[in-house]
């Protein structure tokens, strides 16, 4: 697995509140098969004034002090920048991609988008960067109207589930987003948003949920590959399948299957 939306950065933002938690939960993230981990403190303006080489800092920090523990996952910068109304006139994307891809992982106010979320969004993309909603199913704009989910891929926006949102961690009108987006595969990715707030690590628990019924090879593109590709900074595509569970078939159906087979045979 690579995650690509975390916050372990100790003392930063709203994530790890000290070193010992943070390598706390690196460990856990190691543990249950993550290969690579971006660290995405949040960046609000006013509350999270976190620039640019400030987080590369202490991400340094975070990654030696890993490292002198014996957690050898792998650490990558980036962060989820807030966007408000005036955000495409304040900010200078480069400085918020997620590694050195051209990717950035961007959130906003859950109860209500700005009325100009397009715009910005759309300015975002001309300038050839490749946005990353963070936790679609959370919105109450997407909530009321899950074809909103749809419209931004049309725009060039990918979509970014938490794996928490699954597993009911939000409530159940979350959930229900979330697997309805998941079903229809508006999602590129599902990571796990962990905020060090638990000794569970959910992008686990979700992933083997998924594998025990959901075709492999599109499970592993929301929680590998396509993350990957930002890591490689390679294209993703914006359109996919919808996502069906695999048809298993009991005792009674294989020997039906089995005699049916037997006649045919002859």
């Amino acid at each position: 697995m690579i995650d690509i939306h975390s916050h372990f950065i100790p003392g930063i933002d709203d994530g790890a509140p000290d070193l010992e938690t943070a390598l706390r939960g690196l460990k856990k993230v190691q543990d249950a098969g993550v290969t690579d981990l971006f660290l995405t403190p949040h960046f609000i303006p006013g509350e999270y004034n976190n620039d640019k080489a400030k987080i590369r800092q202490e991400c340094l920090s975070l990654q030696q002090a890993a490292r002198e523990k014996g957690i050898t996952i792998n650490l990558y910068c980036g962060v989820e920048l807030y966007l408000t109304d005036t955000a495409a006139s304040k900010f200078d994307f480069a400085d918020y991609r997620l590694g050195e891809s051209d990717y950035l992982l961007v959130e906003t106010a859950l109860n209500g988008f700005p009325v100009n979320l397009l715009d910005i969004l759309f300015q975002i993309v001309r300038k050839g960067y490749k946005p990353i909603l963070a936790h679609p199913e959370r919105y109450v704009n997407i909530i009321e109207d899950i074809s909103l989910a749809e419209d931004l891929l049309y725009r060039n926006v990918y979509l970014q589930a938490n794996a928490g949102s699954f597993l009911g961690e939000f409530g159940n009108t979350i959930c229900k987003t979330a697997w309805e987006l998941f079903h229809r595969g508006y999602l590129h990715f599902i990571a796990s948003d962990d905020h060090c707030a638990s000794e569970n690590y959910n992008l686990k628990i979700l992933q083997d949920k998924l594998l025990e019924n959901y075709p492999e090879d599109q499970i592993k593109m929301l929680t590998h590959t396509n993350s990957l590709k930002v890591l490689q900074n390679e294209k993703i595509d914006f359109f996919n399948p919808s996502i069906r569970p695999i048809k298993r078939t009991n005792n009674s159906e294989r020997l039906i299957q089995r005699i049916r087979s037997l006649f045919h045979n002859e």
